[in-house]
């Protein structure tokens, strides 16, 4: 991934996370659509990185060097930026699934307690990091396929 976006990619985590706890933000409210989304944009992510595998933009991307980050292939660039979206959709899915679950548990509190909105924090922080990343990988290869930039 290049510098740049794994910089504003951590300032997005950290910006959403920190605000959500400020404001605790029930991020259990949303998990279930979090989920939804992200299991279809991983969906999306895997089908559409198995069909470039095998057709001649792939090829050309191995070929052709990155001009940011020397020494790797467009191809290379582009599994790098799958990789961190695969890993934090993962993420995220397991802490929906977890803030789910700590909602249940605590029931009608009106109070939770600091670990739910620590939990509901990194939600919704990896969530937006998800987004961005979304972002990213739609105009990186948009960019490739239809302008070769």
């Amino acid at each position: 991934m290049y510098k740049k976006h794994k910089v504003m990619l951590a300032l997005i985590m950290v910006c959403c996370g920190i605000l959500s706890y400020v404001f605790k933000v029930r991020y259990s409210i949303i998990a279930s659509d979090g989920i939804t989304v992200i299991s279809i944009v991983l969906a999306i992510y895997m089908t559409s990185f198995s069909g470039l595998v095998s057709s001649d933009l792939a090829k050309k991307m191995q070929r052709k060097e990155d001009k940011i980050l020397n020494g790797k292939s467009q191809l290379g660039v582009l599994k790098s930026y799958l990789n961190a979206a695969v890993g934090i959709g993962i993420i995220n899915i397991v802490i929906a699934c977890l803030s789910m679950i700590l909602d249940d548990l605590m029931g009608a509190m009106v109070d939770k307690n600091i670990g739910y909105y620590i939990v509901s924090a990194v939600g919704m922080g990896t969530l937006a990091a998800n987004l961005f990343l979304m972002f990213l990988l739609f105009r990186f290869m948009v960019n490739r396929q239809l302008w070769d930039k």
